[in-house]
């Protein structure tokens, strides 16, 4: 569970990101640049942030797998899809799924999916039940570079281009999440350890 002074900061944090600000948090392997969801002008500004391209979408961090279906078409995810979410979530685990219209945009790149991942860390599920809906969560790094996984590194090269940072550590994990297409259930990026 979180400790005193790290339930302070996701209180604080999950305050900015319902007024639209973006944050940095740690995550599983990495530290991540957080916004809501549905906040096109916060996306937008990670997008600048890190230097990527519109089209390539951005990861979502979900803190129950209750929120994940009510962003996909479920109907359109095999069974084994589905079997397989409930088996490895919540954990270290993305998922490319097949999304609800109304949420194709800058945060799906505009295509017709959405990846998606309920975590398994704590300091991560806690600060997406704080801003009350789900988060992006995206590697802080300048697209095309190593994700950053050091608070240190993290504050040098970003500090004054967001409204605030959660100098808790990661969980661990050697790297970024795996990520599985949720139709042919083929993995599109192996995992750290």
């Amino acid at each position: 569970m979180p400790s005193n002074d790290e339930e302070i900061m996701l209180d604080e944090a999950a305050e900015i990101i319902k007024q639209g600000g973006v944050v940095i948090a740690p995550t599983e392997g990495v530290y991540g640049f957080s916004c809501a969801f549905d906040n096109e002008a916060a996306i937008e500004r990670i997008l600048q942030i890190k230097g990527r391209a519109a089209a390539k979408g951005l990861i979502t961090a979900c803190s129950s797998v209750q929120q994940v279906l009510s962003l996909i078409e479920s109907d359109k995810v095999p069974d084994k899809t589905l079997s397989l979410m409930h088996q490895l979530w919540p954990g270290p685990h993305t998922f490319v799924l097949p999304c609800r219209e109304c949420y194709q945009g800058l945060l799906t790149g505009f295509r017709p999916t959405i990846a998606l991942r309920v975590s398994g860390f704590k300091l991560l599920q806690a600060l997406c039940e704080k801003a009350g809906k789900p988060l992006v969560s995206t590697s802080v790094n300048l697209s095309g570079r190593a994700p950053i996984s050091s608070i240190e590194e993290a504050k040098e090269q970003f500090a004054g281009q967001v409204d605030y940072i959660i100098t808790a550590p990661c969980q661990g994990l050697s790297g970024p999440t795996s990520i599985y297409d949720g139709l042919t259930g083929q993995v599109l990026r192996q995992g750290g350890s």
